[in-house]
């Protein structure tokens, strides 16, 4: 499973604007489960969902499943304690974890539906974990990534999960505010969110050329593929029209436009000034420099080794210009987890966009995020040093 750029032996694929839900800022936990399930997964009698939860978050999860069954759904709930996912590093060769798990590979055979919670609750060991065994356990994930991709399953993550004491600690953050602020973006405005997205998506889909502009030397320059990529919008909501469109996962909170670029158009450099929580540190300045779509120069200031955990390792296009977005909400604050989906913030990525309907094909995927970019797209801005226009 994908978490801020990890994935998780035995859970789902979960990568990061669909239909309005509302989830209101100290909703009780009953509340909370129900938009779960009936909005954002909108699930069906029999419809069988695997909810994976941490410790942190077993009386969610536990919620979650009970709406579930009033649905007349098969939920099941999967326990990951840290002690097991560290375990896993500890006990494993790196043979093994290049084995992809049976339970991944069983479970994505017959289920409908993923709802993830949070991941470990401390992630300080995980800058401890040697850099050839997370390569490794990401090689061994791979062909359940590209089996939940082919089957177009559900996929919902609920950022409330990940929100704790022990990982404000690690990445710094003042924990009370960081939970507050992501309350609040939960509970958005997204009828209002899901305007602007309207807007955005349209531009997305016309061929045209794009160019992001900061004062800390980012300027990068690619092209709009136009209809033949899908742009997907990312609003708290998996409608059938997502599922028809192959854009079946969201998180919460959500408000975000992403799209599959031409791949060999970009040129130029793109740096991220918000730093990036990852395996226990935080990544800050990193920084690609394109030419024909490909990276010529990866850098960042610090700790750039676990922006490149399976890099050397990784397969296909892994150096390849891969995704463009803009986030949409305004109660995010970026430099948490969520970045990606603070209003104005743009993202680009690198390596594998099979999700967004790219032709990437790698084990390896990444992004960064700029909070301060001017963007025009065929000259007109929509993003203005980081304040949305469009």
């Amino acid at each position: 499973m994908a978490v801020g750029g990890i994935r998780v032996r035995a859970a789902a694929v979960l990568n990061p604007y669909k239909r309005c839900a509302r989830y209101p800022a100290g909703e009780s936990m009953p509340n909370i489960a129900r938009s779960i399930i009936r909005e954002s997964l909108q699930a069906k009698p029999d419809e069988a969902i695997v909810i994976q939860a941490g410790t942190q978050s077993i009386d969610l999860a536990t919620q979650v499943a009970l709406e579930a069954y009033k649905v007349g759904a098969d939920p099941a709930i999967f326990l990951d304690t840290d002690e097991a996912f560290f375990g896993q590093f500890k006990y494993l060769s790196e043979d093994q974890l290049r084995k992809t798990s049976a339970h991944c590979l069983g479970i994505a055979d017959y289920v409908d539906s993923y709802v993830y919670m949070g991941g470990v609750e401390n992630p300080a060991p995980m800058s401890r974990v040697p850099q050839s065994k997370w390569s490794a356990l990401f090689q061994g994930e791979d062909a359940h990534r590209r089996k939940n991709i082919e089957k177009n399953q559900k996929q919902v993550g609920v950022a409330l999960g990940a929100v704790t004491k022990a990982r404000a600690k690690t990445y710094g953050f003042a924990y009370d505010k960081w939970k507050r602020t992501t309350e609040a973006a939960i509970a958005v405005d997204y009828k209002a969110m899901r305007r602007t997205a309207d807007v955005l998506a349209a531009m997305f889909r016309r061929p045209a050329e794009v160019r992001v502009k900061a004062d800390d030397g980012t300027n990068l320059r690619f092209r709009l593929a136009g209809e033949m990529r899908t742009p997907h919008v990312d609003d708290g909501v998996i409608s059938e029209e997502d599922i028809a469109d192959r854009n079946p996962t969201t998180s919460l909170p959500a408000g975000a436009v992403f799209v599959a670029p031409v791949e060999a158009s970009a040129k130029g450099t793109f740096q991220s000034d918000v730093p990036i929580p990852s395996v226990g540190t935080l990544i800050e300045g990193l920084s690609w420099t394109f030419r024909d779509g490909r990276v010529t120069d990866f850098t960042a200031k610090k700790n750039l080794k676990n922006s490149q955990l399976n890099y050397a390792d990784g397969t296909g296009a892994k150096d390849r210009f891969a995704s463009f977005g803009i986030g949409l909400n305004k109660k995010l604050l970026p430099g948490y987890l969520n970045s990606v989906y603070a209003a104005g913030v743009v993202s680009v990525g690198i390596g594998d966009n099979k999700d967004l309907g790219g032709d990437n094909e790698s084990t390896y995927g990444y992004a960064g995020f700029q909070s301060h970019a001017t963007v025009t797209i065929d000259g007109k801005p929509i993003v203005e040093e980081g304040r949305l226009v469009a």
